[in-house]
């Protein structure tokens, strides 16, 4: 957790507002994950983080708990939600011990957050990024009291803004918002 928020504070607003794709490789980087866009999902694939309304969670967790599996206690996520391969293969060994993942946003509007990240990790999120309106063009990142750590606003081909909206309605209520 701490490499990953000691690499976010060595990124600048400016190198968070140039090429969204660009953007999304620094942000799994300093995440401690590779960008393994044509990975077999659940084998290490990472096309996903950051570019729809819920994989925006980074989270960093110990090896213990990164088979852990999903036993319906999350709502709206997979029984079963087995990562723990793929967090192995996509994970940069040099943050440390553990690994990192792009987990689901979906529960973090109430307290104590019911994310993926909280209740199938049992881990905090190093940050999460968080579309905000009304425009969506701009983005922050907090981490998991909810306080800022950076904004960028990049350009080029962002997700669909229907996934930025989407993004923020999943804070809207909670303190991440």
């Amino acid at each position: 957790l701490r490499n990953v928020h000691a690499r976010v504070r060595s990124l600048s607003v400016e190198e968070l507002s140039g090429d969204w794709q660009e953007v999304r490789r620094k942000l799994l980087w300093a995440g401690g994950l590779r960008d393994l866009p044509d990975a077999r999902p659940g084998a290490g694939y990472t096309g996903h983080s950051f570019n729809d309304d819920n994989h925006c969670d980074l989270t960093t967790m110990l090896g213990s708990v990164a088979h852990n599996q999903n036993s319906g206690e999350i709502r709206g996520i997979a029984v079963g939600n087995l990562l723990g391969p793929g967090i192995e293969t996509a994970s940069l060994p040099e943050l440390g011990p553990g690994g990192s993942w792009s987990t689901c946003t979906n529960g973090c509007h109430v307290e104590p957050p019911q994310d993926v990240a909280h209740v199938q990790f049992r881990s905090r999120i190093a940050f999460k990024l968080v579309w905000c309106p009304p425009n969506f063009e701009t983005f922050v990142l907090v981490d998991d009291a909810g306080d800022y750590l950076i904004h960028g606003t990049p350009t080029g081909a962002l997700p669909q803004r229907r996934f930025r909206a989407g993004n923020y309605g999943l804070t809207r209520g909670g303190k991440y918002a």
